[in-house]
């Protein structure tokens, strides 16, 4: 039975490292004479593990370019200000997301009115497959101005050759 009163470290006999007292004072539970409570923690860090982190689940048709759609409405990739912001924004969102990010295109219409095939769509193509499944599951169904984007992945050799039709 623990001792309640006894401030000491636990004893592990798994632990090869003296654990470290860390002072603790509350904000908010105070005395009954106003003075905040303090407490005594013992940490005592994990070594290093040797194990490697499990890789991600890959879910069948996986590639290593992603399809984003319904993001905003084709006829606002006109305006050049907003496709050179929208660009360097899907960028720095797209790495934050955790991708190793090799290239993102985002087809624009012509301005002849010929039909150009993907616009309004995002692609995304990324260095491995961890990337792109990670990058799928943290933007799918996610909000931009408005709109709920749809992220899916797309076949890289439709990608590679250029062809955004799909």
């Amino acid at each position: 039975m623990a001792n309640h009163g006894d401030l000491s470290p636990p004893t592990d006999s798994r632990s090869q490292q003296q654990p470290i007292p860390v002072l603790y004072q509350s904000r908010y539970a105070k005395t009954p004479e106003g003075t905040p409570l303090s407490f005594v923690l013992h940490y005592t860090p994990l070594p290093p593990s040797t194990a490697t982190p499990p890789s991600p689940v890959h879910e069948d048709g996986a590639t290593r370019v992603l399809c984003l759609t319904r993001m905003f409405s084709p006829d606002r990739l006109a305006d050049d200000v907003y496709y050179r912001n929208f660009c360097w924004w899907m960028t720095v969102e797209v790495r934050r997301h955790g991708g190793k990010l090799v290239r993102a295109v985002g087809p624009r219409p012509d301005p002849s009115g010929a039909p150009v095939p993907g616009v309004g769509k995002v692609f995304l193509e990324y260095a491995d497959l961890d990337s792109s499944t990670h990058s799928k599951t943290m933007l799918h169904l996610t909000w931009f101005r408005g709109r709920q984007v749809i992220a899916v992945f797309y076949p890289e050799d439709k990608f590679a050759d250029g062809n955004y039709d799909g």
